[in-house]
């Protein structure tokens, strides 16, 4: 078994996933990450860049995706956990929103998740201790307004996470989220600079909870939601 997992990222390129890159690293886990553009990787830290497995792929295309399975495979790695923190977010009102808008959301919210999770069963087969883990965000269960098209993508996750929660313990798979509100990155506090920032929600605390629901320690939790809320 090993100490820690190796952990296949989706969205380790975003503004939270290269928050968590430096944790990663100083625990010393193997990390892997799917990216779309290769503008992507010029987001990451130089100092991290050769620390991590990347692998090319859109993941809202089904069969594009079955690129994953064969680069695992002949490189003959084994991935412990997958976690999902690809997303994005559009503010916008029902009223001035169009069926694109849920579209986009839908694709990159649910879709890109989906059809990785359908892998997962082959992704995974090589572990002992098998861990799927998406984010969520408190408009899943409470919408506010102008957030209609992303809090129906995020609900929808939350739905088929609870799904594979049950349907995927046939593999071993554990399927856990975390919900998180609003997280401390630079982009938050550029697009709301008069909130108070000291209360948001810290990468550091991500990271931790990722830690805890990819470890030994959590093969019993299954198809919970662990909340992160600010103070």
């Amino acid at each position: 078994m090993r100490k820690n997992p190796n952990i296949l990222f989706t969205g380790l390129t975003g503004n939270l996933g290269r928050k968590l890159i430096p944790y990663l690293i100083r625990k010393n886990y193997k990390i892997f990450t799917i990216y779309k553009y290769e503008k992507e990787l010029k987001l990451i830290n130089k100092l991290y860049i050769k620390q991590i497995n990347y692998i090319k792929c859109d993941l809202n295309i089904e069969k594009d995706s079955l690129k994953i399975i064969k680069i695992l495979e002949k490189k003959d790695i084994a991935i412990d956990a997958i976690v999902n923190l690809v997303g994005g977010f559009i503010y916008k009102d029902l009223k001035n929103s169009k069926n694109e808008d849920f579209i986009k959301m839908m694709n990159i919210n649910f879709f890109s998740i989906l059809n990785i999770s359908r892998l997962s069963m082959k992704i995974l087969s090589n572990s002992k201790n098998k861990s799927i883990i998406n984010i969520l965000s408190p408009y899943a269960e409470a919408p506010v307004n102008g957030v209609s098209a992303y809090a129906a993508s995020k609900a929808a996750l939350m739905s088929l996470s609870k799904s594979m929660a049950i349907e995927y313990q046939e593999y071993d798979i554990r399927v856990n989220c975390i919900m998180s509100d609003t997280i401390d990155t630079e982009i938050n506090r550029k697009e709301m600079p008069n909130e108070n920032f000291s209360k948001w929600i810290k990468p550091v605390q991500i990271f931790n909870a990722i830690e805890l629901l990819t470890s030994e320690k959590s093969k019993f939790i299954n198809g919970e939601i662990v909340r992160l809320k600010n103070e």
